[in-house]
């Protein structure tokens, strides 16, 4: 009788294979990570109960990120980052564009919420708006990319303004403020701004949106302001901040005029 030959049908891997990572990468990432909070060098005992993996599997991965030049092992036996990580971190500078990161989380904001989005920086004793996605509504308020204004009592310029910073880091410490305004820079419009930072910790912009009085009530900003904290998170990861700074509840904080 001819023998019958079995095949097994060959599937392609689902979505949640193939999006899953490797472990041995993310343990190393994770020992990595450890050495960007203060203090020069660390220990394997320190690694091991930092990380929760057991000192032989840090040792590993040790062993294989000082071969490649990440981290490098001192006479003291404790460890700290290798030259690699300098090269690494050149080669972001180099190929960084702000405008390539901060656009795109524009665009979906304001496609988002139905308002004009913009980025602000402080340059001096003013506040630049350096990227805006205008709203797609007819009436919206309008300001131009490079358009500078003061440090007012705007949700920008209280997001930029270092009065008084220290008062409300200690009045709302551990909490991500999205502060809101109405009628400061114009007397029909409204805007909610938040702080992106930089991996220093450092307010590097804020992050808004803004539009008519009339579109701004209390129920509206109570349903945005969290997609407003969400994106001012994303950018401060891109820009390296730690998770401390973006996994904190938000809050609205208003400030109306005078």
């Amino acid at each position: 009788m001819p023998s019958t030959v079995k095949t097994k049908s060959l599937k392609s891997p689902s979505p949640l294979v193939r999006n899953k990572g490797i472990n041995s990468v993310e343990r190393a990432l994770s020992i990595l990570d450890l050495f960007l909070a203060e203090g020069s060098s660390r220990g394997l005992s320190e690694l091991s109960k930092s990380t929760g993996l057991v000192k032989p599997t840090v040792l590993r991965c040790l062993v294989s990120l000082q071969a490649a030049g990440y981290v490098v092992r001192l006479p003291s036996g404790r460890y700290q980052l290798g030259a690699k990580v300098l090269l690494l971190g050149n080669a972001y500078r180099s190929s960084f564009r702000l405008d390539e990161h901060v656009l795109p989380v524009l665009q979906r904001l304001s496609e988002e919420t139905s308002e004009s989005a913009s980025f602000h920086v402080r340059e001096g004793g003013q506040r630049l708006c350096l990227f805006r996605i205008e709203s797609s509504q007819v009436v919206r308020d309008v300001v131009k990319p490079g358009m500078a204004s003061a440090l007012d009592d705007s949700s920008m310029g209280l997001v930029l303004s270092e009065a008084d910073r220290q008062e409300r880091l200690a009045k709302y410490a551990g909490e991500r403020i999205v502060f809101s305004s109405t009628g400061v820079r114009g007397a029909q419009t409204a805007s909610l701004a938040t702080a992106v930072y930089d991996s220093e910790g450092a307010i590097a912009g804020a992050l808004a949106i803004s539009g008519p009085i009339n579109r701004f009530t209390l129920q509206a900003k109570r349903k945005v302001y969290p997609k407003l904290a969400e994106a001012a998170d994303e950018l401060s990861a891109v820009l390296g901040c730690a998770s401390a700074l973006t996994r904190r509840p938000a809050r609205l904080v208003n400030q109306h005029k005078g």
